[in-house]
């Protein structure tokens, strides 16, 4: 991620010399270390190593919250280092990547043996060759695939793995919408971002950890069945949201449909811990791998539908682009 974004500033700052298309570049960079998806999927992968599974789900939405909190602050701040250079945003940027890079590397431990206790290797233990190593790998990704996509695991996937890109494309949709519809300037539709992110920062870290918490209480229900009643009122919200998006003719209906899909925003993050539940701890690396690759796979497969549905709205009703939402999220109740 370093070395592709400092490929990127280095061809803005020589852009007389180097033509711009050499961007393009950056992203055979990232097949060296596989970028944000590789990242996130380590992340989620040690809270999983270390978090009991009573507080996985929580923990999980907390790090969605921090990174949508810096997608929330950041356009802000950025735009007052703007004002004195447009290279310090950049180049800040740059510097954190780098920082938090060699503090990761540097202080954190590994976090597999707090799982899973290390057998005493003595003299006489066998060495493993490369070649077992490689077959061993292929044999657990082999295993994890196929209890992903097993009843009841592959029901989850849909909302483990489509529902930030359709949100992600939703939302590019929507700024084009708002002028059209409904004569929003650009500076009013923005304030729409402002309000989604608003309400899945408040769901995110007070209303489902409090709500799981209300239930540990309350009830006798398990860790994981608290977190499969979670995700089933996140679906049933998501699907209303949706509803709302693309039957929304007016503008409190437009507006009631973005917070009612803020309030089901914890879709991904239960799915993905219930997902652990299911195929098993030991698979964990090789779970969010897959959902990583899902993930990108699913945000290109949302662009390339979403465009074409957009055209044709044009030319005919404005809900078709919402209408991919749509499926996704009835496709994550079945």
């Amino acid at each position: 991620l370093f070395l592709a974004q400092g490929y990127g500033l280095l061809i803005c700052w020589k852009w007389r010399q180097i033509p711009l298309r050499a961007i393009w570049g950056s992203g055979a960079i990232m097949l060296l270390g596989g970028g944000r998806g590789v990242a996130e999927a380590m992340v989620f992968t040690s809270i999983s190593d270390v978090m009991p599974e009573s507080k996985r789900a929580t923990c999980f939405q907390w790090a969605v919250a921090a990174v949508l909190s810096s997608q929330l602050f950041g356009p802000l701040i950025a735009n007052r280092l703007t004002e004195l250079s447009i290279w310090h945003p950049l180049l800040i940027q740059l510097g954190l990547i780098a920082v938090g890079g060699i503090v990761l590397i540097l202080f954190m431990p590994e976090t597999l043996p707090s799982r899973i206790a290390l057998a005493h290797i003595s003299e006489d233990t066998p060495i493993i060759s490369n070649t077992n190593d490689s077959k061993s790998a292929l044999a657990s990704t082999k295993s994890t695939l196929t209890a992903l996509f097993r009843r009841p695991a592959i029901c989850l996937l849909p909302g483990a793995i489509l529902a930030m890109p359709a949100v992600t494309s939703q939302f590019g949709i929507i700024m084009r919408i708002m002028p059209i519809r409904f004569d929003w300037p650009l500076s009013r539709t923005s304030l729409l971002f402002s309000l989604n992110a608003a309400v899945t920062l408040l769901t995110l870290l007070v209303i489902l950890p409090a709500t799981s918490y209300l239930l540990h209480r309350n009830t006798s229900t398990s860790a994981l069945e608290r977190d499969r009643l979670l995700a089933r009122a996140s679906v049933l919200l998501f699907v209303l949201g949706s509803l709302f998006l693309m039957i929304g003719s007016k503008v409190s209906l437009f507006v009631l449909g973005l917070v009612i899909s803020g309030l089901g925003s914890g879709v991904p993050t239960l799915c993905r811990t219930l997902l652990v539940a299911l195929v098993g701890e030991h698979r964990t690396g090789s779970v969010f791998g897959v959902i990583a690759a899902g993930e990108v796979l699913g945000m290109l497969a949302c662009e390339l539908i979403i465009g074409p549905l957009f055209d044709v709205g044009l030319r005919s009703w404005l809900g078709f682009p919402f209408c991919l939402g749509m499926a996704i999220s009835v496709a994550t109740c079945l």
